[in-house]
Parts: C-alpha cells; structure tokens; sequence
C-alpha cells in the first residue's frame, strides 16, 4: 500500500510563516560568516601584536572589530526574534492541520480507531517534533560555519585542513550508530507515551466503574506496567544520546590538541603558518566540530520528527472517504433498504436480511425488545460502519455519499448525549450562529425553557455536562437537532432520559415538525403518540418481523400486539 505524502504535513509549518523563516535564515547566513571573521580577525591582532608584516594595521583592525561586533549582535538578535515567532507560528500551524485531518474522518472511521493515538500525536509527539522544527536552523547554522570555517582554513594552511577534515570526519562516522539509535529510542518512546494515554484516558472515562468494582488496584497496576515502559524506553533514548555525546566529545578534544600540535610543528619548521593563523586554526576548528557535533544531533532530530509526522500521517490519511458524491441536503423520495446485513463479529449478525422503504416527508416508529438491532440501524444510516445489502438515499448508495454531505442531510439524536464543556447556548448551537428566533424555537420545543430561566444561555455545563442532569443533556441533544432542521431526522430513545410528562411533550413536539422525514426508535409504546406516526416497524433478533399503522398492527394480534400488551 502506497504511503501518503508527507508534502501536506511539511507544508503546513511554512504556510504563512514563509517571512520569518527566510529572516531568520539570512540571520543564520550573517551569523556563521561572523563567527568564523571572529577567528579571522584574533589572527590578525595576534600577528599584528608579534610584529608580523603581513598583518592589518592597528586603526583598521578596530575598524573592522567594532562593525564585525555589530553585524554579529544584530544577526543574533535577528535570529533569535525570527525563530521565536517562526517555531511557535509553525507548531500551532501543525496541530491545527492534525485537527483538521482528524475532522475529515467519518463516523465509522473513528469508531475504528484509538483515539489515543491522535492524543499522543498532539501532546506528546509535538513536542519532539518541535526539537526538529528548531533543529532547521540550527542545522543550518552549523553547515554554514562549517562551510566557511573551511573555507578560511583551506585560505591558511591546506595541510591542517585534511588533517582537520579527516579528524571531524572520522568521529562524524563514529556517531552515526548512536544517531540512529537515538531515532530508535525515540520512535519507541513514543509508542509507550501512546499507550500510557490510552490507559490513563480509560481509567478517566471509566472511573465510576472503576470505583464501583473496587478495581483501583488493578487499575493502578496496569498504569504502574505503562509507565514502567515509557520510563524504560525514555532511559533507553537518553543512553542513545549519552554515547552520542561521549563519541563527539572525546572526538572534539583529539582533534584539537592533534591540530595544535599539528600547527605548532608547521610554524616551529618555518612552513608559513604565523602563531596568529595557528590560534585561529584552533579557533576555527571550534567552528568545525561543534557543527559536527551539532549536525548529528540535528539529523537524529529531523529523523526522529519525520519518523513522528510519518506516523500520524499514516493514521490520520486511512480511513478517509471523502471521495464520495456529495447530494442535496434534503431527502427527496426517501431510502430504501435491500436485503441489509450487519455484523459486530463474524458469524454473529446483530442486522439480517432487511428490506424496507421509507419514504420521504413520513414518520416511522421501530420497536422491539432490548437488543433487538433498532439502535445499530441508526448507526449504519448514519454512515456509522461498512455493511452487507444495500442502503439507497433517494436512490444513490449510502456509502458513495461522501460524509460531509450525509451529515448535512441527517442529524442523530442519540441516548448517549455529549456535551462539551461551554455554555448552554454554546452546546446546542454548536458554537455556530442562527437566528435568534429559529435557536428560542429550538429551546422551547426541546423542553429547556425552564432550565434557561433558572440558569441562562450563559450557564456552563461541565465536562461533558457533569453540571447537568441526564433530562437536561438530553433536551440539550434534541435541541441541537432540532436546530439544523435537517431532511432526515434519525431518534434513538430521545426521552429515554425524561420525565413523563417532558417526554411526551418533546415526542409531541417531533412529531409536530413539517417536512421531516423521522425513523425513532422508541420503548415507550404509547397508543396516543403511536398512532401519529405512519408506520410502526416491529424487529425481532435482527429481522423486520411485522409493518404498519399502530391500528393495523394491534388488530393483526401478532409480535408487536404481544409487545405493546406486555409493556401495559
């Protein structure tokens, strides 16, 4: 399988920041030839100070000392402005990019998923990824004096150059290994930090199971087992960088005390090397080997930061079905379901061999025991996962709609209500903007319009509304629906959370809306509200068992006259 690009990830650092990133590169250019004139010019005064003819005078040398001083401080200062606003502007670019890559999933792609892997990918891998943002400059810092410290020893003495060279070389190659394994280290560490996540935002979602079964031991002990792992794999990574530093370290104090003695030699034997040029040999080499000891660490960095975006790219580009048609939001003639099948576990089917039509602008009630199969349909009609038979809308094949636009055509009102941590307003709006007039209607039919004269739109709901009731997130859910008006209106125990009367009222309230196709699944076999709706659909284990009007149904003394007299 062909991987996905990276083109899109890498650009997202750049966009918009393309000014900066260039000031700080003419930063880093002006620095580097600074540094190394530094060297250049300690050799002229210390020539000048011995009485060399070939040195600069004096007057010209403080000339020279204070505009090389100013040039070097302004670089420095450049640089440092520009990459201070460069790298923040990059990395909140590209959490911004995996958020919007993570939004392209659908439904049924998400449900697939870890949801840690995107946690890590966001709070963890950033952060080491950011090390190779940063890296870019100095990488390119370090290249450029290397490059011009060269240059100016080449200029000096061609002989302690390949002695030079060879020596910076030698111990580059020497620290490959531990480069790589630095990338090891780090590839690892970040798998472990993912599955810790995963085990602390389980232990989270699931503390009042936790509590309730007496499991914090066990609990604690998983936990314990994660973070033993993370810290392993983190000490692994800091031996990688350890010897990595001990092999550039040792390699740097060789290869000075070989170049001075190297230099000496040259100077003592009359070779035309002056003390100044050996002083500033000593000086450049400085500029040769910290870059060889930065440019591995710089290329482990980068290494490691691709190996971290290739990851979420990996993850973040499967699953994508944004390839699909997109149709008009509003459902036309009505769906049609052929032969539909569907399974959690093979050779378990939860959905078997349903066929049924439901036609636009009607209303439908699916009743049945207790895992009957009623809520996954809703699932599966909201592109929820992949199924056997077919599933036509208006006539196209469900799953070749692309999910921006069967989300924009349905809207699921679902038993199990999220509510983000804002305002009441905020929730059912969903941080969008409507008419006041079309967002009170949606309060008052939802049945919030005593909760919003206690507590205000303002009222903040908690995480995950923990500042709500259970009735109050529903009519909160139904209210978000009912608010996008959409085509297709898909009810899985909207009420199952309300009082009697509430629940009656916000059914009664459904019902009453025009132009809205409605397939609800509901316990509550209510002769009143029953027969408003259309047809009544009966499931038994998975199948389509009896259709029609409540009446019809109650006179045919079959499963559904069996349920509704049970539940009496």
């Amino acid at each position: 399988m062909k991987k996905p690009s990276l083109i899109p990830y890498y650009r997202s650092f750049f966009r918009n920041n393309t000014k900066d990133f260039i000031l700080g590169m003419i930063a880093t250019v002006a620095e580097s030839a600074c540094a190394v004139g530094v060297a250049w010019l300690i050799q002229q005064l210390l020539d000048a100070c011995t009485g060399n003819p070939n040195a600069l005078p004096f007057h010209q040398l403080l000339v020279i000392s204070a505009g090389l001083l100013l040039v070097y401080l302004g670089s420095i200062q450049l640089d440092r402005f520009t990459t201070s606003r460069c790298i923040p502007k990059a990395m909140a670019q590209y959490k911004s990019f995996l958020f919007s890559r993570i939004s392209r999933k659908s439904i049924a792609a998400f449900r697939q998923e870890n949801t840690a892997t995107y946690l890590s990918a966001v709070a963890n891998d950033t952060q080491s990824i950011q090390m190779g943002v940063g890296d870019l400059f100095n990488g390119a810092n370090s290249l450029l004096t290397l490059i011009c410290a060269v240059c100016l020893m080449v200029w000096y003495s061609p002989i302690m150059t390949l002695a030079a060279l060879a020596l910076a070389v030698l111990f580059f190659i020497l620290s490959l290994p531990f480069s790589k394994k630095l990338v090891e280290a780090e590839k690892e560490l970040s798998d472990c930090n993912e599955g810790l996540t995963a085990r602390f935002k389980d232990f989270l979602t699931g503390f009042p199971v936790v509590k309730s079964f007496q499991a914090e031991k066990e609990m604690g002990t998983l936990f314990s087992e994660d973070v033993g792992k993370s810290a392993n794999a983190d000490k692994k990574r800091r031996m990688a960088n350890l010897m990595f530093y001990f092999t550039i370290d040792g390699g740097i104090a060789v290869a000075r005390i070989c170049i001075l003695l190297v230099g000496a030699y040259l100077a003592i034997t009359g070779r035309g090397v002056s003390a100044g040029m050996v002083i500033a040999f000593a000086e450049l080499l400085n500029h040769v080997m910290a870059p060889m000891q930065q440019l591995p660490l710089c290329i482990a960095d980068l290494r490691a930061a691709n190996a971290l975006i290739r990851k979420a790219a990996d993850n973040l580009e499967k699953n994508i079905r944004d390839e699909g048609k997109d149709v008009p939001p509003v459902l036309e003639t009505g769906l049609e379901l052929r032969n539909l099948s569907f399974a959690y576990e093979p050779g378990k089917p939860v959905l078997q061999g349903i066929s049924h039509t439901f036609e636009s602008g009607k209303r439908y009630a699916l009743v049945g025991a207790s895992g009957c199969g009623k809520s996954t349909l809703l699932q599966l009609l909201m592109g929820g996962s992949t199924y056997d038979g077919e599933i036509l809308c208006d006539g196209q094949e469900l799953q070749g709609i692309s999910s921006r636009s069967l989300y924009a055509l349905a809207s699921l009102i679902s038993q199990n209500v999220f509510l983000f941590n804002a305002t009441i307003l905020e929730n059912v709006t969903m941080f969008r903007d409507f008419p006041q007039e079309e967002t009170e209607q949606a309060l008052r039919l939802s049945g919030l319009s005593q909760l919003i004269s206690q507590k205000g739109t303002d009222f903040l709901c908690g995480e995950n509304g923990c500042n709500l009731s259970g009735g109050e997130k529903q009519r909160i859910s139904i209210a978000r629906c009912l608010l996008r008006k959409s085509s297709l209106l898909l009810v899985d125990e909207a009420t199952s959370s309300l009082d009697a009367k509430t629940a009656a009222q916000v059914s009664q309230a459904l019902l009453d809306l025009a132009g809205v196709t409605e397939i609800v699944v509901t316990h509550s076999l209510d002769a009143q509200l029953l027969r408003q709706y259309d047809e009544v659909i009966a499931i038994k284990a998975g199948s389509l068992i009896e259709t029609g009007t409540f009446d019809e149904l109650m006179a045919k003394k079959g499963y559904f006259y069996s349920l509704y007299t049970v539940t009496q």
